[in-house]
């Protein structure tokens, strides 16, 4: 029963999250949303809408990502961070109309290692997957997820009818007893979202325990390790380019999709890290299509593309789009809210059942 409560609000959490960037957007529109652009509105250069964060940005600030529109109504988002003398780390978010490359507004999206300085969304996201106790501990909710994996396997040996008509088992009796009703209701709601629930724990398991799901699935196919963007080459004299270069550079590699993120360089040696996402990927929240770009030269120095992925690379790219319900479409975030809302309504009706045949053992019988 504790661990079906936890479930419970693991489930709710990832229901909400299913609309994640809207709920955000909306809750942040004066800051996250600009205006529909008219007809034909293209999007200024990128570095002059890096140049309009930056200009707001303290003297300290370190830029370290800008990431584009996810739509027409959005705005883009640049990531910088500051760092205090005490080793302190905040880190901030500054909105940009792509349109005219004007500052929305700014907000701090996380303070050092404490998940609740972060915005909303951003906090239900640490506590679906590791319910605010850190990441070290992010197992707790994995241990769970099995557990709660093997009750829906048992539930549903208890679920198929005896006499094989298993569409009896899809039923409510409505007019029967409250008893009755309660039952029918538990166990036609488990069948009817058990395929999906499995999926949704087994994905979720999977990526809290990713050296391990890497492990197993490299006994199929290979999984390499994490691309290696090579360093870029400093040298006397030598000035950085733009991001807007580094981009062009990358749409030379990928000529089609759209320009997903920029991530900047955080020392001499580190490189431009240019994604471009294509509009078959399964995920959208990030890109397996990436080039590492020489900072100074804009010499292309590593390249992640997804279309050679082996199998195993492939089913690990897709454990967070299905999780999520990204990789269905429109279909799949209403899918992903029903799929959270489950875990309530089998609590709350087995819950119903146990306190209701509690009630029948304690009364008395009578001879």
């Amino acid at each position: 029963m504790f661990a079906g409560a936890v479930f419970v609000l693991i489930g709710l959490s990832g229901a909400l999250l299913a609309y994640r960037e809207d709920i955000d957007e909306q809750l942040n529109a004066s800051i996250m949303r600009i205006e529909k652009p008219q007809k034909n509105s293209v999007y200024r250069p990128i570095d002059e809408i890096i140049a309009a964060a930056v200009a707001l940005m303290p003297p300290d600030g370190k830029l370290e990502r800008l990431t584009m529109p996810r739509g027409p109504e959005s705005a883009a988002a640049l990531t910088y961070i500051v760092e205090t003398d005490d080793l302190d780390t905040y880190a901030y978010e500054i909105f940009v109309d792509p349109y005219n490359a004007k500052v929305k507004g700014q907000r701090l999206f996380l303070h050092g290692d404490d998940p609740l300085s972060q915005p909303l969304v951003a906090s239900l996201m640490t506590f679906h997957w590791t319910l605010l106790l850190g990441v070290n501990n992010a197992y707790i909710v994995g241990a769970l997820g099995i557990a709660l994996f093997f009750s829906l396997m048992l539930g549903l040996y208890l679920w198929w009818p005896h006499n094989g008509n298993w569409l009896l088992g899809l039923k409510v009796k409505w007019g029967a007893s409250p008893e009755r009703v309660v039952y029918d209701l538990h166990k036609s709601i488990g069948a009817y979202c058990a395929a999906i629930l499995l999926i949704t724990l087994f994905t979720g398991v999977a990526m809290i325990f990713k050296p391990a799901t890497r492990s197993v699935v490299n006994l199929f196919s290979p999984v390499r390790a994490d691309p290696d963007f090579g360093k870029s080459t400093p040298g006397a004299g030598r000035q950085p380019i733009g991001a807007g270069e580094a981009a062009a550079v990358a749409n030379k590699v990928f000529p089609d999709g759209r320009l997903h993120w920029i991530l900047f360089p955080n020392s001499p040696t580190a490189v431009y890290v240019v994604g471009k996402q294509s509009d078959w990927e399964p995920n959208q929240t990030k890109t397996y299509r990436n080039v590492g770009v020489d900072q100074y030269t804009g010499q292309v120095l590593g390249v992640q593309d997804r279309s050679r992925f082996t199998g195993s690379e492939t089913f690990l790219e897709w454990l967070f789009p299905i999780h999520s319900g990204e990789a269905f479409g429109g279909l799949g975030r209403p899918i992903a809210l029903l799929i959270g809302l489950s875990p309530l309504f089998l609590f709350l009706t087995g819950v119903t059942r146990w306190l209701q045949k509690r009630r029948a053992l304690s009364r008395p019988t009578l001879f």
